[in-house]
């Protein structure tokens, strides 16, 4: 997936507020991004983790909370130094272009409520994102593709061209294991999952189904809880509580589908495009990591960065 396709869980880069007084977390040339910006931002992306499992209350909790925090710092940092360079090189938000990018990033999302909310989850506005993609669409203007390029970016990417390993399943997500164990203890005397699942079940994204997840990637899901149901037969469930940052899962598996190596020509088409946005995206970032470097930042003290931003773990019911 390219920077423009992926651009909300990626490079989703935010602009802070111009503000130069109050209290603030960064400057960056001179500019500063005020603490309440930054704790609202915060506040609304944990809101929406929230609602599907994350505790952030729980040990791994804060953990995630703290990388959440400085993934949206950074992003905001990023999101100004792009937001200036917009304004230095005189690019306009309203171009159709730009404005096609966004419209097929919202028909992604399928609703305007599912889009508004993915920005607020990685702390952004829709302004800023018109910001990014102004500047994306500069920078990527006229780049290109050989024929080798396409063959060699097929070469290194085939799983994503074919069909890649998948399970079907279900689950139930509990807060301890000493719940998950008797809900084991039930399944195991006869009772029904998918009912076990409406009526036990903390995963507001799957419990009214019976805990349905219906097929996912190893990607796709907490890391624990993919090597659980990858490595489980199917028509079985959990014998012992599966953990993860959400609480206790216990997973029924439904079906497990192979790998399937696709055919280059009969992808062809959708690889060459796939190569022409690698492409794009590497030069966007070389044109970024310039800019970072250029750019003149300062931290408040007990706000600098920890490490590279990176999106917290999906639950697995989404």
């Amino acid at each position: 997936m390219g920077i423009v396709a992926g651009a909300l869980v990626v490079l989703l880069a935010t602009a802070g507020c111009s503000l130069t007084g109050g209290k603030w977390v960064a400057r960056v040339n001179g500019q500063a991004i005020s603490q309440s910006d930054f704790d609202q931002r915060v506040a609304a992306s944990e809101a929406l983790y929230k609602t599907q499992g994350m505790d952030f209350t729980s040990a791994q909790g804060k953990q995630a909370e703290a990388q959440l925090k400085n993934n949206i710092l950074q992003r905001m940092v990023e999101g100004d130094v792009i937001s200036q360079e917009v304004r230095k090189l005189g690019l306009s938000t309203n171009d159709s272009q730009v404005k096609q990018q966004e419209a097929g990033l919202k028909q992604n999302f399928g609703t305007e409520a599912k889009f508004q909310d993915a920005l607020k989850q990685q702390g952004m506005t829709e302004q800023e994102l018109l910001d990014f993609l102004a500047l994306y669409q500069k920078v990527s203007t006229g780049v290109k593709v050989s024929a080798s390029d396409v063959q060699n970016y097929f070469n290194a990417h085939k799983s994503q061209y074919g069909h890649p390993e998948e399970v079907e399943a279900r689950h139930i997500l509990v807060k301890t294991k000493a719940e998950a164990e008797q809900i084991i203890a039930e399944l195991n005397k006869g009772a029904n999952f998918a009912q076990l699942a409406k009526e036990k079940s903390t995963d507001p994204g799957s419990k009214d189904k019976g805990g349905e997840l219906g097929f996912f990637t190893q990607n796709q899901m907490d890391p624990a809880f993919a090597k659980a149901a990858f490595s489980q037969k199917v028509g079985t469930w959990s014998q012992t509580p599966v953990k993860s940052s959400y609480g206790y899962h216990i997973i029924l598996v439904e079906a497990h589908k192979p790998a399937v190596t696709p055919d280059f020509n009969a992808v062809k088409a959708q690889v060459e495009q796939d190569a022409l946005t690698s492409a794009k995206d590497a030069k966007f970032q070389s044109y970024m990591d310039a800019l970072m470097k250029k750019a003149t930042i300062k931290y408040a003290h007990g706000f600098e960065p920890t490490a590279a931003p990176s999106a917290p773990t999906p639950a697995p019911a989404q």
